[in-house]
């Protein structure tokens, strides 16, 4: 009966794997044939369609109520606003159901090499379960480092253009063409909805709240309190690149200390025995052979 039930649920996932494929395949082809319409070429289709079949068991996903599992949720969500799926909109629940999909594909691919060997199919499941979420954890810390290192620049920059009499949204355009970066990618969304109406302050609340990071709270609220009590901008600004600076190299030297005992374990692991090893493997040879150590 297990059998069965496993062999469907791999048919299942075999199935709907090979027609989104096809599914992809077709509306790229279509795209580039111009049969229809303006497309969006940047655009993920093969996400487009995994998304919308996972809207199916969405609701099933809201019903689990578990602390953890809620908590785990708030986490993804935090992450996924910070991301550019190129117009594709995706949330927690979807990713979820695409780790799911992922954790069956694993089992298949346990299936197919060690055949229903339970302990490998759980290890590959396990594994490409997590695999979605560290690719994501690890490309949003990537982007938190890469703006806390931006904001100083920035800051200085701004206040710099400020200084010079460039008025603040003017200023914000040449930072954007200046320089590259995430933050800079940020600030072009910002002046982006600044342009469709939205007030500069609450675009800037809205850039720090999708990150909650402490130091780009800290530089929008010194831009956000500028504008709104009309005290020195440029001020501010060089005082919190200052600060942010001194923090970026505190957080560089305490990396710098933590590195050896850091590199303690993999050499206990790795390089240690390996030394045993060459030391003592000729004595034991010799025991084995001649019954004698020497």
């Amino acid at each position: 009966m297990i059998y069965l039930i496993l062999t469907f649920t791999f048919l299942f996932a075999f199935i709907f794997i090979f027609l989104v494929v096809v599914l992809n395949f077709v509306s790229e082809f279509f795209a580039k044939q111009n049969f229809y319409g303006i497309t969006d070429k940047h655009k993920n289709i093969f996400l487009v369609y995994l998304i919308k079949f996972s809207e199916i068991f969405t609701p099933i996903i809201k019903n689990i109520e578990f602390k953890i599992f809620v908590d785990y949720l708030n986490k993804v969500d935090q992450m996924l606003k910070t991301f550019n799926f190129n117009s594709v909109k995706i949330n927690s629940y979807n990713f979820v159901f695409i780790q799911i999909i992922s954790m069956i594909i694993g089992s298949c691919i346990s299936l197919f090499i060690f055949g229903f060997d339970f302990l490998f199919m759980i290890c590959f499941g396990l594994l490409f379960l997590i695999l979605p979420y560290l690719k994501i954890y690890e490309q949003y810390n990537k982007k938190i480092n890469e703006i806390v290192k931006q904001i100083p620049d920035v800051a200085n920059l701004l206040a710099i253009l400020v200084y010079s009499g460039i008025d603040f949204n003017n200023s914000v355009n040449k930072i954007t063409v200046l320089l590259d970066g995430t933050l800079i990618n940020e600030l072009k969304d910002v002046l982006k909805k600044i342009v469709l109406g939205i007030d500069t302050k609450v675009a800037f609340k809205e850039m720090a709240e999708r990150y909650n990071i402490v130091q780009l709270d800290s530089f929008v609220k010194t831009i956000t309190m500028s504008l709104d009590i009309g005290t020195g901008l440029t001020e501010g600004l060089t005082k919190i690149a200052k600060q942010i600076s001194d923090d970026n190299v505190a957080i560089a030297e305490k990396k710098a200390h933590e590195a050896p005992v850091k590199m303690l374990l993999p050499m206990t692991i790795l390089i240690l025995p390996t030394i045993f090893i060459l030391l003592f493997a000729p004595f034991v040879i010799s025991f084995f052979k001649s019954g004698s150590l020497f």
